[in-house]
């Protein structure tokens, strides 16, 4: 009899824990009234609909996730969407937060915010629900790196060296046509010195190769006469 009632009293306790446990998690955040919505504004060419909302508590909130449900003019449901949103909001402030627009292709328009007119701009309102906020803030200050980033870093890098390649092959290319000229000059310069038809020499160096008629005209030496020869 003593260890039923134990028993009991344990069972009892453990479940009046776990309602004040509850009450307490529940006086934390009152979903209803801690976030409220304050206006809403999307027209028919606009891409993007913008939320203005209101922390109705007293310490500055992080990371909502809401429910928007969007009626037709007579309240009835068309559809819901849930997001979530990285922002903040100071106590007691109003910040406003962009979502995509309801059906923009449809041209549909906010009630209150500006329609084409007629038929072909239907109009729609819409109600917000509070879902959660200060979602994830033990690990909201280390934010890993956008996966999407690490590819650009890399394209960056292989854009870098490649251009660099072009540059070389480039410069290489502009020292070997300077090379080339400058042979050639000297083969020009060297024919005349030594009393040489430039022409006849220039041509030979076209078929051969400047630096083999540099040589052959160091070895030959200067032409007699005053009339050039070959």
């Amino acid at each position: 009899m003593y260890l039923k009632d134990m028993v009991t009293k344990r069972f009892i306790s453990a479940l009046v824990g776990s309602v004040l446990m509850m009450s307490v998690f529940a006086a934390e955040k009152n979903l209803e009234k801690d976030i409220t919505m304050v206006s809403y504004e999307q027209s028919w060419l606009d891409s993007k609909g913008t939320l203005a909302l209101r922390n109705n508590t007293s310490e500055e909130v992080h990371n909502l996730v809401f429910l928007i449900t969007y009626l037709d003019m007579s309240g009835q449901e068309l559809d819901y969407r849930e997001y979530d949103r990285e922002i903040s909001i100071d106590a007691h402030r109003t910040r406003k937060v962009d979502i995509p627009a309801y059906e923009h292709s449809r041209n549909y328009h906010y009630y209150r915010s500006e329609g084409m007119g007629g038929n072909n701009s239907p109009a729609f309102k819409i109600k917000f629900q509070l879902k959660d906020y200060n979602v994830g803030e033990d690990v909201a200050d280390v934010e890993p790196m956008p996966e999407e980033i690490i590819p650009d870093v890399v394209n960056y890098g292989n854009g870098f060296s490649e251009g660099l390649i072009l540059l070389f092959l480039v410069l290489a290319f502009l020292f070997c046509v300077g090379l080339s000229t400058g042979l050639y000059v000297l083969v020009a310069v060297m024919a005349k010195n030594r009393n040489r038809n430039v022409v006849a020499w220039l041509f030979l160096s076209i078929v051969a190769t400047p630096l083999l008629m540099i040589i052959i005209l160091l070895a030959i030496g200067k032409g007699k006469g005053k009339d050039p020869i070959a």
